[in-house]
C-alpha cells in the first residue's frame, strides 16, 4: 500500500522541522515547502496526481493556505471545485480565540505545541480516515438537497453549495439519519471519529455554520436543538 502523501509547510521553522521528522519516522510520504511561498507554488503542490492527502501548516499562515486547499482540485488540466485537501495547523503560539476562528472557518484540526509525537500521528491518521471517499456512489437526496458522496458535491434546487469537508460529512450524516434525535457525542463519533481530540461544543459550531449555509441557499430543512440531548434534522 502506498503511504499517504503529506505536504508540510514552514520547514524553515522549528514547528515545520519537528512535524516533518515525526511524519517521516512514521513512514508517510512527506513533501516539504517553505513558508515563503507564492500562490502559484502552493497551487502546483496540490495538483493531481501528486496532490497530498493532507497539508500540515506550521508557518503561521493557515488563513492564507486554507482557501487555496479548499477550492482547488485538479482533474487533468481542469480546476475542479469541491475537491478538498484537509488541513492540520500546528502552532506554538496560537491563542484560544485564533484556534476557534480556524476551526470555525473549516480547518480540520489545530495542534498546539508542545505535543507528543504520538499525538501528532494520531491526529493525522484520524484526519486521513475522515477524508477517505465513501464507497457508496449513490446520490443521496432529502427534500430539495442532493449530495454526491463520490465527488463531494452538494446541490440545493440544482444549484451547487460550497461546503468544507467537515460540513459535508455532517450534512451527509444528517441526511441519512433524518427525523431522529442524536446526542452530540454520537454525532462527534460518527462524523469526527472516536479518536478525535474535540469536545461537544465543536458540534454546536459546525451545526450553526451548516444551518446558516443551508438557510442562505433556501434548503427546505430544519435543525431542531433538543435541550440537554442533541440535534434532530427535519
Amino acid at each position: 500500500m502506498t503511504a499517504p502523501r503529506i505536504l508540510v509547510i514552514g520547514v524553515e521553522q522549528r514547528t515545520g522541522v519537528l512535524a516533518r521528522e515525526a511524519l517521516q519516522c512514521s513512514h508517510f510520504d512527506v513533501r516539504a515547502m517553505s513558508g515563503f511561498f507564492s500562490e502559484a507554488q502552493l497551487a502546483t503542490q496540490i495538483k493531481a496526481p501528486g496532490r497530498p492527502a493532507l497539508v500540515v501548516e506550521g508557518s503561521g499562515q493557515w488563513d492564507r493556505v486554507f482557501p487555496a486547499l479548499h477550492l482547488r482540485g485538479i482533474d487533468g488540466d481542469t480546476v475542479v471545485k469541491g475537491e478538498r485537501v484537509p488541513l492540520l495547523v500546528i502552532s506554538a503560539s496560537i491563542s484560544s480565540l485564533e484556534k476557534a476562528r480556524a476551526l470555525d472557518a473549516g480547518v480540520d484540526d489545530v495542534l498546539s505545541q508542545p505535543y507528543e509525537q504520538e499525538e501528532l500521528i494520531s491526529r493525522v491518521k484520524a484526519i486521513l480516515r475522515r477524508a477517505r471517499p465513501h464507497r457508496s456512489v449513490d446520490i443521496i437526496t432529502y427534500k430539495n438537497i442532493s449530495l454526491d458522496p463520490r465527488r463531494h458535491l452538494v446541490f440545493i434546487n440544482n444549484r451547487p453549495l460550497r461546503l468544507v469537508l467537515t460540513e459535508f460529512r455532517l450534512l451527509q450524516f444528517f441526511m441519512t439519519h433524518a427525523d431522529f434525535v442524536y446526542s452530540r457525542q454520537h454525532i462527534l463519533d460518527a462524523v469526527w471519529g472516536e479518536d478525535r481530540y474535540l469536545d461537544e461544543r465543536t458540534v454546536n459550531t459546525y451545526v450553526r455554520r451548516l444551518r446558516n449555509k443551508l438557510e442562505a441557499a433556501s434548503a427546505d430543512v430544519e435543525f431542531v436543538s433538543v435541550r440537554g440531548v442533541g440535534y434532530m434534522f427535519l
